[in-house]
């Protein structure tokens, strides 16, 4: 997903809700973050890689099958890369408000982060002939969530672009609601999301609603960003101490996995069933903002740091990696063939072959293209 450069540092200066709790965890780059897309990513080209490729393997090692049932779980990980969308970004916005022309100047720098890789690869889908030109028109205007509704008997032709959509349908709509609600408000309104996006979720599963259609509108899982941004609300605003705010994230992570737990021991623990869609998948979406806060605060012991420095370089070329590495399992598919859905060597093969090279164009494109346009945002004048 796309990192987010807010200048965080406004806060330590401008905004003094919360000094002692803000200024430990709050800062102009904050690693943890970095680790947690690092996280994200891997989970989700694993999933990619493996489950999502071949769900029905006939693996008959037990342990190989093990390990592939784990990798199931993968695509959670754009779970977690939402709720990070929806910390940093509702961050940005209270940090900066008092800037001059602010909103005008957030979307033009969301539009340098975001749009040059993404219509590479768009442009990319449509001359490899991989989706077709509705389609792609619709993600250009990033509708790509829900082709079903402007195409009839469309589906999303490539994975990745639905989140993406889910990303921008947020980033249009948050800052006008946030420069009109302010922060309680806007605090309100992400509690009632949070408790109004599972019932959505369950009343739709029940009516025999594909679990595509479900988990991809934004207004069906619209409470796993609004997790994100209760986490910025509350650092801004409460008189929390910092060890207090770990505990509430320790808190966070327990309590969810307990929930994932009881669906687990009562087989509801399937996003096509309604408790496990609903109520399941928000237990998820609650794990994925403990981890938030945990994060924010572990990474500032030493011991943590070396090891977790592999999750950053990942993290840090998480958007390029999530874009690029579907594109690659393609292209290799179609001179390959399909022999990875029955031969656990070719399985491995691709996911090696193609990810390794996704990996390698992430950041080449990282380096040479994506930040040399994002510097570009320094330009950007404050009058504008």
């Amino acid at each position: 997903m796309a990192n987010h450069m807010g200048s965080v540092a406004q806060t330590l200066t401008e905004r003094k809700r919360n000094p002692e709790l803000s200024a430990s965890v709050l800062k102009p780059h904050m690693p943890g973050i970095d680790v947690l897309r690092g996280v994200a990513i891997l989970m989700v080209i694993v999933f990619h890689g493996f489950y999502y490729s071949a769900s029905q393997f006939p693996w008959h090692n037990s342990f190989a099958k093990a390990l592939f049932q784990v990798t199931s779980g993968g695509w959670a990980g754009v779970n977690l890369f939402f709720a990070l969308s929806g910390f940093l970004i509702t961050g940005n916005l209270m940090d900066s408000e008092a800037k001059k022309n602010y909103y005008a100047r957030f979307y033009a720098r969301r539009a340098l982060r975001i749009l040059p890789i993404y219509f590479l690869i768009l442009l990319t889908l449509g001359l490899l002939h991989l989706a077709s030109p509705l389609y792609l028109l619709l993600c250009g205007f990033f509708l790509a969530n829900m082709p079903g509704i402007f195409l009839h008997g469309a589906y999303m032709s490539y994975g990745p672009l639905w989140s993406l959509a889910v990303e921008e349908q947020f980033y249009l709509v948050w800052p006008w609601l946030y420069r009109r609600l302010k922060m309680k408000g806007l605090l309100g309104l992400c509690l009632a999301m949070i408790v109004v996006c599972p019932l959505l979720r369950a009343a739709a599963l029940d009516h025999v609603l594909k679990t595509g259609e479900v988990f991809s509108k934004t207004w069906m899982i619209a409470d796993n960003l609004a997790m994100g941004a209760v986490i910025a609300i509350l650092l801004r605003m409460t008189k929390m101490k910092l060890r207090t705010f770990l505990r509430f994230g320790v808190a966070t992570v327990a309590i969810s996995a307990a929930g994932l737990a009881l669906l687990a021991a009562t087989h509801h623990l399937v996003k096509e069933d309604v408790i496990g869609g609903s109520f399941g998948y928000s237990m998820i979406e609650l794990m994925g903002a403990g981890w938030v806060i945990i994060m924010l605060y572990a990474y500032r012991q030493r011991p943590l740091q070396s090891w977790l420095k592999i999750f950053i370089f990942f993290g840090d070329i998480s958007y390029g990696l999530y874009l690029i590495h579907m594109l690659c399992l393609e292209i290799y598919d179609r001179y390959a063939g399909q022999g990875f859905r029955t031969d656990a060597g070719a399985l491995w093969t691709r996911f090696l072959i193609c990810n390794g090279i996704a990996i390698l164009l992430a950041y080449l494109s990282k380096r040479f293209f994506e930040n040399p346009i994002l510097k570009l945002k320094n330009r950007i004048p404050a009058a504008m």
